[in-house]
């Protein structure tokens, strides 16, 4: 359910920061990508498409893939 996602999320970023230790989380949510991570990788199919902190891609995407995966409420391409 949606408290216990949001309340992992908080115990996630609080071990990181306890911890100070190197961290891969992988998910298809970019809400959670972007709130936990101090850098995101954007992965299509086995490729890099961009790599940076999660400002960094929301300001300045690298494609419109990543545009559309980052950008809330996601971009309407016509």
């Amino acid at each position: 359910d949606a408290a216990l996602r949001g309340q992992t999320r908080v115990e996630i970023a609080k071990l990181h920061r306890e911890l100070g230790a190197t961290t891969i989380y992988v998910t298809h949510d970019q809400v959670e990508a972007m709130t936990l991570a101090d850098r995101v990788v954007v992965l299509r199919d086995g490729q890099i498409e961009q790599v940076g902190t999660p400002l960094q891609l929301y300001d300045r995407p690298a494609n419109q893939f990543v545009a559309q995966f980052i950008g809330t409420p996601q971009m309407n391409v016509v």
